[in-house]
């Protein structure tokens, strides 16, 4: 239960603060506890206590209801009973059952400069390998062999990077959101988070660390207070934010070590004079049980001066930092004087670094106080001394969420969002249900009491026509056993000695209940919750149609509800992005058990990510197990396809949604591209290859022809020769034959 604070207190001048100490955050701790304690402020918990209420079936509650309808001008019962047809709850219980379906993912992207320059610097290393390698063939042959990824020359090793390039720091993110996320149960958590939101249109969760985790917690929106001059329906433009909660005193003992004895004391007798009903404090102002105390934890948006220059980054590109503060990667020291540069040329810089290399800035910051307010510790006993507000911690928050592309947008620890936001003023979905619900109440209160003091029907017989001799006894006993029965009416007719009587409920009566239906069908029109969202029909005649028409209309009217807790997560998610990720590099074991020692190597390499800004996006699904039905689905389509391995489709079946079927299929998509472009280029080789072999054979086989052309001319001269040889010996014979004739 809130405390409200009957002390008003001055908000602190934070220009004027120059050393904000113990104080100053005490000081603003409960200016904003009493900022907060306004009329409507107190309207919305007791509006919220009301809801809760009707919820829980504790529907007569308003004096007018008890006082005026159950008792007369008297103050006697009407013996009217306090009947109550809850239709508060079916709405909630519809709320958080489709809560219970609802599946909300959540996918990290980096929007930092530093992503493009990991990209960047990762496609540097492989050219500068592609070129060792090109310069070194046998050493390149080795190199090729270990990394696929070098390409033959500079293009080519470019287009392996396109096709195979993942941000691995993006990638970690994602499984830490993912470990967080089962971690601290939000799949649960959305359950409590549309009751809540139903009940009093408002659900906030608040993330902090423990234990080297990183924790989130729902606030009960009777708990929570914040600045009323805010208008986004997230709350998050609020100037302060906290909450009070009841702690047991060993909690703040073990918590918060450094309070003194005497404040353990007061503590404690604080604990005991409540319980033994003798507390000097108004319980409309305090009421948090009788064995806790309120603890007050107040945050509120802050300035600090700081001085900032303008320096070269790793990849030589102007970079803003804060002087003593921003880390040196070169050095691993904060950034000096001596390293600033002058600012790049731009009007803005103009104005603001007037010729100069540094400025003064002042830049949003988020300072808490978490105290025990007086009143809740005040001594009784006037012999005593009091004791005064018991601060348990302050300063500056530790874990601040801030954009460092919009550094003067820091936000609270705590993640709300409302279902209807006007004026400062928080509307839930069943406030207008209320009147309604308490109106078919009295009917239905009406109706019994009527339905009470009715009787039965019989008849009315004139005592003095009675038969004296058998009297009344057998008059009535005749009657039971529906025998003849016979009066005296000394001939002045039986219609004037015998009527007959009705007690029983009239139309009147039944008539009241059929305005149950009227009533019913106002809710439905201003909550929603219909008869074909919840599955019923108005009549056997009811068209498809109008059924159809129902469900759309409800769903349009109940979106809001699920967005607000949709809205609510995605700043959850974000939280564990920008914030989480901090708490996990100052936590190494812990780190490790989130993502794993590969992640852990990730973020130990880069350090400086802590300050790198992720977009989460989250997406609404349906339940888990029909994500997986789908994602099955999907992926038998996709390897009758081809378009994903064997091997893929084993480790993603059954426990894949659609979303990390997608992502696979993108990253075995570009693992195909690779592998198609490697086959072309092999193709290409084995195709100059077999142009080669053709080409040496057609060589061969011009050189074979042209051999045996030369052997066929040879064989063809040594012919001819033999020829010659013999005609010229036939001639030299037949020149013998001539003389040898003569000379005979």
């Amino acid at each position: 239960m809130f405390y409200f604070s009957k002390e008003a207190a001055d908000k602190p001048n934070r220009l004027e603060e120059k050393e904000k100490k113990e104080d100053y955050h005490l000081r603003y701790g409960k200016f904003c506890l009493s900022d907060a304690s306004t009329p409507l402020h107190q309207e919305f918990i007791a509006k919220t206590k009301l809801n809760k209420n009707f919820y829980k079936g504790n529907q007569w509650t308003f004096d007018e209801d008890i006082e005026a309808f159950l008792k007369d001008s008297t103050g006697q019962t009407r013996q009217r009973i306090k009947v109550v047809h809850n239709l508060i709850r079916p709405m909630i219980e519809q709320f958080r059952g489709n809560a219970i379906r609802l599946s909300i993912n959540a996918s990290a992207k980096s929007v930092s400069k530093k992503a493009i320059n990991r990209r960047e610097r990762s496609l540097s290393e492989k050219i500068l390998k592609t070129k060792v390698a090109m310069e070194f063939p046998a050493l390149g042959r080795l190199m090729r062999d270990a990394d696929k990824s070098l390409g033959e020359d500079e293009m080519e090793t470019v287009t392996i990077h396109e096709n195979l390039y993942v941000d691995s720091v993006v990638k970690t993110i994602n499984k830490l959101i993912q470990y967080v996320k089962n971690l601290n149960n939000l799949d649960d958590k959305q359950v409590r988070a549309a009751q809540n939101l139903g009940l009093s249109g408002l659900v906030v969760m608040e993330g902090f660390e423990h234990g080297g985790h990183q924790r989130y917690s729902i606030v009960e929106s009777e708990e929570f207070f914040f600045d009323r001059s805010a208008r986004e329906y997230d709350l998050s433009d609020a100037d302060y934010m906290g909450k009070v909660v009841g702690m047991l005193p060993t909690d703040v003992f073990e918590a918060y070590q450094n309070i003194s004895e005497a404040q353990r004391k007061a503590i404690e007798d604080y604990v005991t004079t409540r319980r033994n009903g003798n507390s000097m404090i108004n319980d409309e102002a305090v009421n948090v049980g009788t064995t806790k105390i309120p603890v007050c934890h107040a945050y509120w948006r802050d300035e600090e001066k700081k001085t900032a220059g303008y320096v070269y980054d790793e990849f030589g590109y102007p970079y803003l930092i804060y002087l003593g503060e921003t880390i040196n990667p070169r050095t691993e020291l904060p950034y000096t004087e001596a390293d600033l540069i002058d600012p790049p040329k731009s009007d803005k810089n103009d104005k603001l670094f007037k010729g100069g290399k540094k400025r003064s800035m002042y830049i949003d910051v988020l300072r808490f106080c978490i105290f025990i307010p007086f009143g809740a510790v005040a001594n009784p006993d006037k012999t005593k001394d009091n004791v005064s507000d018991i601060i348990l911690d302050y300063g500056l928050h530790p874990y601040q969420e801030t954009e460092w592309l919009d550094i003067s947008n820091v936000k609270f620890p705590f993640k709300c969002y409302t279902w209807g936001y006007v004026d400062g003023e928080i509307m839930s979905p069943v406030d207008d249900a209320i009147n309604p619900q308490r109106f078919i109440n009295r009917i239905l209160s009406v109706a019994e009491s009527q339905i009470n003091q009715s009787g039965g029907s019989n008849i009315v017989v004139d005592k003095d026509s009675v038969d004296a001799q058998g009297g009344e006894d057998e008059l009535y006993r005749d009657i039971d056993q529906g025998k003849p029965i016979t009066i005296r009416t000394k001939g002045r007719g039986i219609p004037n000695s015998i009527g007959v009587y009705d007690a029983t409920p009239k139309q009147g009566t039944y008539r009241l209940f059929d305005v149950i239906p009227v009533m019913e069908g106002i809710i439905q029109k201003n909550t929603g919750v219909n008869e074909g969202l919840k599955g019923e029909s108005t009549g056997s005649d009811q068209l498809v149609g109008v059924t159809q028409l129902l469900i759309q209309r409800g769903s349009l009217m109940q979106e809001p509800f699920y967005n607000a807790i949709t809205q609510l997560f995605l700043q959850v998610h974000q939280h564990t992005a920008t914030v989480g990720k901090r708490m996990y590099i100052d936590n190494e074991r812990e780190l490790a058990v989130a993502v794993g020692d590969d992640g852990v190597e990730i973020l130990e390499l880069s350090k400086e990510m802590r300050n790198e800004d992720f977009r989460v996006f989250v997406t609404r699904e349906n339940a888990e197990e029909q994500l997986f039905a789908q994602g099955d689905s999907m992926l038998n389509v996709f390897l009758q396809t081809g378009l994903i391995d064997e091997k893929t489709y084993a480790n993603l079946y059954s426990r894949s949604t659609p979303s990390d079927v997608a992502m696979a299929l993108r990253e075995s998509a570009g693992k195909k591209i690779e592998l198609e472009r490697q086959q072309a280029k092999q193709a290409k080789i084995d195709q100059q290859i077999a142009q080669q072999q053709m080409m040496e054979q057609e060589a061969r086989n011009q050189q074979f022809l042209q051999q045996e052309k030369r052997d066929r001319f040879i064989e063809n001269m040594e012919k001819h020769a033999m020829d010659m040889e013999k005609i010229a010996l036939k001639e030299e014979l037949s020149g013998m034959n001539k003389t040898n004739n003569t000379t005979i």
